[in-house]
């Protein structure tokens, strides 16, 4: 008789392990979703001059290095505008956080030092759930063009711009309305500027895309001025994003650009230029 205890202590721990296995595979099985943000809405954080929604993830920091020559139609006794000089920005974003960001920069014409944040509410998600990207963008411009007698207030502009973008598959789309205020103007000219940026994006593969980029002014706008255009091609190198456009603006920044752009782009008043964005992590 105490041979059969443990004999029949073994066969219940067998039946009882059995009923749980038996139990355990009747219970479906789902696969755990994972809901990430959208990549590469816009491949840089900026068309040409319009700010995209791209923004950096924490503790990286992007250089620009931007270029936008004369315009072509000095042909080529002026180089196609390359002999007129370039506008020049050099500038250095870092990002606090995967939705916070900072940067400052300096502009050649009118020596403008311009500071600047964007942050993301929404990030469209690869569910679907929320189905585009949502970011606001402020951004404040220094004159420091010496001898020109203005006082310090009068040498600040600043924008705020809300930017909504959505990624279709391959192309990307996004709008972004924005206004402008300069406490400087010539006579005849509004403190205030509004506007709306739309740009898009086409991945051709994973090396190449095409993007393009409009800003029309909406209501009064500036003597003389017209909404800039232009379109870029943009390639991955890995270490960096080196974009060669065409545009009607020799301009950096979206108030700049509404404020002094006096070219149209369909009439041949277009210009070559380059822009250089690298990413470092800190």
């Amino acid at each position: 008789m105490k041979q059969l205890i443990p004999f029949g202590i073994l066969l219940c721990f067998i039946l009882v392990t059995a009923n749980f296995e038996y139990s355990e595979a009747q219970i479906p099985r789902e696969r755990v979703q994972t809901d990430e943000p959208v990549s590469d809405i816009f491949w840089a954080s900026s068309v040409i001059g319009v700010s995209t929604v791209r923004n950096l993830s924490a503790g990286n920091l992007n250089s620009t290095i931007a270029h936008i020559f004369g315009p072509l139609r000095g042909g080529i006794d002026r180089f196609f505008g390359l002999d007129d000089g370039a506008n020049t920005r050099l500038g250095l974003d870092y990002g606090f956080t995967d939705r916070f960001s900072l940067g400052i920069g300096r502009m050649t014409f009118n020596k403008i030092v311009d500071f600047r944040g964007k942050y993301n509410i929404l990030r469209q998600s690869t569910s679907g759930d929320i189905p585009f990207d949502l970011a606001i963008k402020f951004s404040s411009g220094i004159s420091t063009l010496s001898g020109v007698g203005l006082e310090f207030s009068d040498r600040i502009s600043y924008l705020v711009s809300v930017l909504a973008a959505k990624k279709f598959d391959r192309f990307s789309l996004q709008l972004t309305p924005m206004a402008a205020h300069f406490n400087n103007i010539s006579p005849g000219n509004q403190n205030q500027l509004f506007g709306i940026g739309i740009l898009s994006q086409y991945e051709l593969n994973e090396r190449f895309s095409i993007s393009t980029e409009y800003l029309p002014v909406l209501g009064k706008r500036y003597t003389g001025t017209h909404n800039a255009l232009g379109a870029a091609l943009n390639i991955n190198t890995g270490g960096h994003i080196f974009q060669i456009f065409f545009t009607s603006s020799q301009w950096h920044g979206e108030q700049f650009m509404m404020a002094n752009n006096r070219d149209r782009f369909f009439e041949g008043d277009f210009r070559f230029g380059f822009n250089i964005h690298r990413v470092f992590g800190l």
